[in-house]
């Protein structure tokens, strides 16, 4: 692997990871084991081709999951955590295939003069990470804590990329993307060579770029049409008879949105913030949809003391439905989401959701990080459901998400989660997460066997 000439270079990526799970466990009811171990392993080999007039990529990418639970899809109840859900899309214990995880060329017109680029083919897309300002603690705010809300590749073990085109236009004070995609399958099926077609995407932003208006301030407006007409039924909190298939009634869904991120120097230390909004309109089968969520979130790092602590308090919600009869759904929709960016243990997500946290980072060393975060998790609309799921995986069959009625209550529980993060040089890095939910209310209407959770992986990372 490595440099072959001044134009071409071999690249790769290995991952490996060990999780176990000891889940909510749903009584009475059968194949409800909640308690087992799985492991995954990926590799990405991949060639580039980079010249000062265009840029070729190539990736295939090998992934197995070995060790899934064959009795941990309860009925009634579900996917007990993500081994069930691995089990139920692939429907084997030992699951594995090869396939093209990227293929793209993108064409670099600075040196025709002009500022942008247009890439087509293949390749992975997340939203709010149309540029790197290359300063890092201020990146790794934006990938953290703002980047794919909406549309991501990074989707448990298998992930996902997009087929379509990305264009951009960059100029020293501000970043246009606009991007035409499909998505392909992936993140709990190992099947991730086939496209979805029957999902559209369009996805436009204008980002203002650190330091362009405001010192340590970066500003972006986005919007996504997200069109949607596999054939599956959607899950909302309709009765399913009243429920169209999306070949029938497609999802037709509008969402406007803006961030602000600043860094800024203060006292000893640095302080930041955030605003994130957005809201959406459109056509949810045979329903007007109107919808939104907001984030607000601040922090303050003391650099001079020993592990630099950094506190942050962190706030979330989107909106859910109230009435399910009427001509109108309210339930925020998350569209293609990261798997595990928002809800690290996800037995939640990010609709019908209020999530109100702290959070401490500390760095014992200048390699090492660990976060803490304490989550408080409820209901945005009680007379709505409670919605998991990591967006759709497949071209048909399941539609992405899953929805369970909260009978008139509000509290989902809490989370509390540690991940540990040594980078041991620029190649190899290594993690280890340990997570707690405290089952509220809401999950112990289906949960009565067992109504909290834990889950443990360990997970290393290998770039050359």
């Amino acid at each position: 692997m490595g440099q072959i000439n001044k134009y071409l270079r071999m690249t790769g990526e290995l991952y490996g990871g060990y999780e176990v799970w000891d889940f909510f466990r749903p009584s009475p009811a059968i194949n409800n084991n909640n308690d087992y171990d799985l492991w995954a392993v990926r590799a990405r080999p991949g060639i580039l081709l980079n010249t000062p007039h265009i840029e070729g990529f190539a990736q295939a990418q090998y992934v197995g999951l070995y060790g899934l639970p064959n009795d941990a899809v309860a009925s009634p109840g579900g996917p007990l955590g993500l081994g069930g859900a691995y089990f139920l899309a692939n429907q084997s214990t030992n699951a594995s295939n090869i396939f093209l995880k990227q293929a793209y060329l993108n064409f670099k017109f600075q040196a025709l003069g002009l500022p942008g680029s247009l890439k087509i083919g293949r390749f992975e897309f997340m939203d709010g990470m149309e540029y790197i300002t290359g300063a890092g603690k201020f990146d790794g705010l934006k990938r953290a804590r703002i980047s794919q809300r909406l549309l991501a590749s990074n989707v448990v073990h298998v992930g996902r990329s997009f087929d379509g085109f990305a264009a951009v236009y960059d100029r020293p004070g501000f970043n246009l993307t606009a991007a035409g995609l499909r998505p392909t399958q992936g993140g709990f099926t190992v099947q991730g060579q086939k496209e979805i077609g029957d999902i559209n995407l369009f996805y436009a932003a204008l980002t203002s770029k650190k330091d362009a208006l405001l010192p340590g301030t970066e500003s972006r407006l986005f919007y996504l049409n997200y069109d949607d007409k596999r054939n599956t039924q959607p899950v909302d909190n309709r009765p399913a008879a009243d429920r169209p298939r999306l070949d029938n009634q497609n999802l037709n869904i509008h969402t406007i949105g803006v961030h602000l991120l600043t860094l800024q120097p203060l006292g000893s230390g640095s302080a930041d913030a955030l605003l994130w909004g957005a809201y959406q309109f459109g056509d949810w089968t045979n329903q007007d949809h109107q919808a939104w969520a907001v984030a607000a979130e601040a922090g303050y790092q003391w650099t001079d003391l020993p592990f630099q602590p950094w506190l942050r308090a962190l706030y979330y919600r989107s909106s859910g439905d109230n009435r399910a009869g009427d001509d109108t759904h309210k339930t925020y929709f998350t569209a293609l989401p990261s798997g595990r960016a928002y809800a690290k243990l996800p037995f939640y997500n990010l609709m019908n959701s209020q999530d109100a946290f702290l959070q401490v980072i500390v760095s014992p060393t200048p390699k090492t990080k660990v976060i803490i975060d304490l989550h408080h998790l409820s209901l945005s609309n009680k007379n709505d459901l409670f919605y998991s799921g990591l967006g759709p995986t497949s071209s048909s069959g399941a539609f992405g998400y899953s929805g369970r009625p909260s009978n008139g209550r509000s509290e989902i529980g809490q989370l509390v989660d540690i991940s540990f993060t040594h980078t041991l040089n620029k190649q190899l890095s290594w993690r280890f997460y340990y997570g707690h939910a405290f089952g509220g209310d809401v999950v112990k209407n289906f949960y009565q066997g067992k109504k909290d959770a834990d889950m443990v992986y360990l997970d290393f990372t290998l770039v050359f």
